[in-house]
This record gives C-alpha cells, structure tokens and sequence, in this order.
C-alpha cells in the first residue's frame, strides 16, 4: 500500500525539477546572444582582434554565444546599454556613473584589481621638499598646476573635492594653470613654475619609487623626478577603476554565471584577462564591488539642485 504513494511523490518531485530547469534555460533561448559593448578606439578590427581570448573564455562560462560590440565613445555605449541595444559594458568609473544616474537600469557587476590588489588609485598634490607646504591649509595663496580639464584625476577630482571642504579655487590659489598631463605639471613644479602640482598615485608600494603606479611613479622610473624632491601635501579618496557592468534586468542566474567568470579569470585563463585587462599596471584579477566603492565619482557627476 506503501509503494505507490512513494512512486507518485518521485515522479512529482522529478516533475518538479524539470519544470525548474526548463525555467533556468528559458532565458539562454530567449536571448541567443550577449552582447558586450567596449570602447571602439582607433581601430576597432584590431580591438576586436584583442579581445577575441576574453570573448571566448565568456561564451565557454555563460553557454551561449558573446558578441562584443564596439563603441566609439562612452557617451554612445551608454546610450547603447540604456536602450538596450547591449548587455553588459566595460566603463571607466566616471562613464559608469554617468550610466548610473542617467538611467539607473546598469549595475556593476566586477571590478579590476590591479596586481598589488588596489581597487583604485587617488588624486594627489604634490609640493617642493623645500618649500613650507605641509598640507593643504597651508597652500592658499600658492600657485597651482593642474592637468587638462578633462583629467579625473588631474583636475576633475582635486576641484570637486577642494569644494566640498569650503575652499574656492579661485580665490584660494594665486594662480591656476592648466598642463597637458599631470607629468607636465609635476615638471613645472620641479622647475618652479607653479607652488603645487596634481596628479595621481596608487599611494601603495615604494615611496621613494614613486609608489607602484602612477603619475610620481612612472616619472621616477623615466629618471625625470627623484621623490626627494617633493612632498605629497593631499590625497583624494579612492578613484577606483572603471568596472564592468550588466544590466539590472538579465536573469539572475546569468548573473551569477558572469560574475563567477570574472572573479575566476585570473587563475584560470590568464590570457582572456590579459585580453581584457585595461590598467597597464594591472593582472590582480577582478574583486566584486560594493556600491559605496563609486559613491564618490557618482557625485561628480550628479547634477546639483540650483541654489536659490
């Protein structure tokens, strides 16, 4: 009397889990493709090319075919994944917020590690050895250098952050002047030129070599400045590195699949990561980020309410 009550509760539960199933894979015939959006550059059948052991290494994780897709600006793989012309997006931070706020549709998913597991680098100002500048209170009335005013880190950044503790450039430097590139700067700061110089820094590794990376540190390996001759007066907080980002509706369990991909790359196909890996400095993997991790480069680029 036993048995067939057994036997009618298996095939339930067997039905069960191939109604789950059918579910799970639902999703891999609904959407035949994902696709991944990456800045275009000059060349983008050379990029493309380059890319080609990180598009296979994800279509052998996730199971269905990867298309990447090439952009030729932030701006437009935005607009791409916020029409959903594009799953998932490989932004620089600011691009990432931009994402954010203009549609709230994106998430961040992974974020790069640089190889002595930084999250990021910071925005820095930097001062003659010599010269009484301790800290920041004590510059105003110096002469600044700052990058061009696209530089996050070289402009966008120290400016933002000098705001939000009460100081108005303008009035609070002698002079601003803008330089090329941050090492421009730092040159001219050397030269003096200007009182203080901005730039960036990972702020990890060997002081007197300029850090591991960065602005401080690639001058010190080209012979063009000795850490002797400077002190650092500010740090920013944390920039961190541009991450890579899904949008919030593909199913979760695609999720999951993307994000274990990429948090196992490192250790198992060196050669897809070095395919994707973007920072020059970088080879630390991917670590999954916290949305505090861009709280800072989101506010740079929020609109601010007018002030009545």
């Amino acid at each position: 009397m036993t048995v067939l009550p057994r036997l009618l509760g298996g095939l339930f539960a067997a039905a069960l889990a191939l109604s789950a199933g059918s579910a799970l894979a639902e999703w891999r015939d609904d959407m035949k493709v994902l696709r991944v959006g990456v800045l275009g550059g000059s060349d983008a059948a050379y990029r493309l090319a380059t890319l080609e052991p990180f598009r296979v290494y994800l279509q052998d994780k996730v199971g269905i075919p990867v298309e990447i897709v090439p952009a030729a600006s932030y701006d437009a793989l935005i607009t791409a994944q916020a029409e959903d012309r594009i799953d998932y997006a490989v932004y620089s931070a600011t691009a990432y917020a931009k994402a954010l706020v203009s549609c709230e549709c994106v998430e961040a998913f992974a974020a790069p590690v640089a190889a002595d597991g930084a999250l990021g680098f910071y925005s820095v100002l930097i001062a003659r050895a010599g010269d009484n500048v301790p800290d920041l209170a004590a510059a105003e009335g110096r002469r600044l250098g700052l990058g061009p005013a696209d530089s996050v880190a070289g402009t966008i950044v120290p400016l933002h952050s000098f705001a939000a503790e009460g100081i108005d450039p303008d009035t609070f430097f002698h002079s601003i002047s803008e330089f090329p590139t941050p090492e421009d700067a730092v040159t001219a700061l050397l030269r003096g030129e200007v009182d203080l110089a901005a730039g960036w820094s990972s702020l990890t590794g060997s002081a007197s070599l300029g850090y591991a990376f960065g602005t401080l540190s690639r001058m010190v390996s080209e012979g063009t400045l000795s850490m002797n001759r400077v002190r650092l007066v500010w740090q920013s907080q944390l920039i961190p590195f541009g991450p890579h980002v899904i949008r919030t509706d593909l199913p979760e369990e695609l999720k999951a699949s993307l994000s274990g991909a990429l948090l196992s790359m490192a250790r198992e196909d060196t050669e897809a990561l070095d395919a994707i890996d973007r920072l020059g400095f970088g080879g630390g993997g991917f670590a999954t980020p916290d949305a505090s991790l861009y709280a800072m480069v989101v506010a740079l680029v929020t609109p601010q309410p007018a002030s009545n």
